[in-house]
């Protein structure tokens, strides 16, 4: 079932919204919820594990993760891509706290594509894939958005839910002008050690609703998904926008880029009235995913045709086994 507002409803929200604090997430609440929200993790090598979020994700299914591209590269305004990520990204369990090392699997391929510097509204096309060495939890394939389904949930104004393990304090202190720097002995100002989510009502929104979209910018809009503001603080990145539809929590986008918001103290953009959020829909990267899957088919492949050795001794007597899956003869025992 849709959450549907009136026209009047609605425009009472983004009224309310748009006289709210800069930015949603300040105060966010811990929700445990949705159980494919995991959180990426960056390190210098595997014996210095990170103890806080790089970015957040989206499990898709048992080695398939979603998030934002900028978590990996930056798009440069020539439209190169360059990669900005840690040596070493591992993803936690989903829902786990970001400082238990225990169940992290790295991240050995990714998939981009057309991720880009707009001209006038940050990023565009903000998504990546990231396949898992091996399986994080049992899981079956999530439930994504269709564009039949995006017009329907734009066209009802849906409410929707955000998901990260970002910052939930805003970094700066009073007087201070974004960006802010983080202050690592103060608690509340450190990327969340489990998922939140920011409080109010967060919708979908139709292009009308914002009267000053105009040219460039709206154009450069055209293909993205739009919300009434900024929902995230940094770490937040890649995090699920998720929402209930016909009784199942299906996947829109990741947590939004925009404007107008002060991403919680980490952007350097000031709080002004036109704040808009901004993501790019999950059906527009579905050969980022089929490309995952080939690997992961492909992959599982090889391994099946790979042959492995084992010494097997019987008193002593030794002989190798080679094949697929080999076994020691009856009376001996593997080395």
């Amino acid at each position: 079932m849709l959450k549907r507002f009136s026209t009047a409803s609605l425009a009472l929200i983004l009224l309310i919204q748009l006289n709210s604090p800069a930015n949603a997430s300040l105060d966010a609440q811990v929700n445990l919820e949705n159980p494919r929200v995991v959180p990426i993790l960056g390190a210098m090598d595997e014996s210095r594990p990170s103890p806080w979020a790089h970015c957040s994700g989206y499990l898709y299914s048992p080695r398939i993760v979603f998030s934002a591209a900028h978590c990996s590269y930056i798009a440069d305004s020539n439209g190169k891509l360059v990669l900005n990520e840690p040596p070493i990204l591992t993803v936690g369990k989903p829902n786990s706290s970001s400082k238990d090392v225990s169940g992290r699997v790295k991240v050995i391929k990714s998939f981009v594509g057309d991720f880009k510097k707009g001209t006038v509204v940050g990023d565009l096309n903000d998504f990546i894939v990231y396949v898992l060495e091996k399986d994080l939890v049992p899981m079956e394939p999530g439930k994504l958005m269709t564009l039949a389904i995006q017009t329907e949930l734009i066209a009802a104004s849906t409410r929707v839910m955000a998901h990260g393990y970002g910052e939930y304090r805003d970094r700066c202190n009073p007087g201070e002008t974004p960006p802010c720097k983080r202050d690592w002995s103060n608690p509340n100002k450190t990327p969340s050690e489990f998922p939140r989510s920011p409080i109010g009502i967060h919708t979908l929104a139709p292009k009308s609703f914002f009267p000053w979209l105009a040219g460039d910018r709206e154009k450069e809009l055209a293909d993205e998904i739009l919300f009434p503001e900024v929902i995230g603080c940094p770490s937040d990145s890649g995090g699920p926008i998720t929402t209930l539809y016909k009784g199942e929590v299906i996947y829109i986008g990741v947590t939004p880029n925009g404007w107008g918001g002060r991403g919680c103290g980490g952007g350097g953009e000031a709080f002004d009235e036109s704040k808009l959020g901004h993501t790019s829909p999950v059906h527009k990267h579905l050969d980022l995913l089929k490309k995952a899957e080939a690997f992961l088919k492909q992959q599982a492949s090889t391994q099946s045709k790979t042959k492995v050795s084992i010494t097997c001794v019987k008193g002593k007597v030794s002989k190798k086994v080679t094949g697929k899956n080999p076994k020691c003869p009856k009376g001996y025992k593997t080395k």
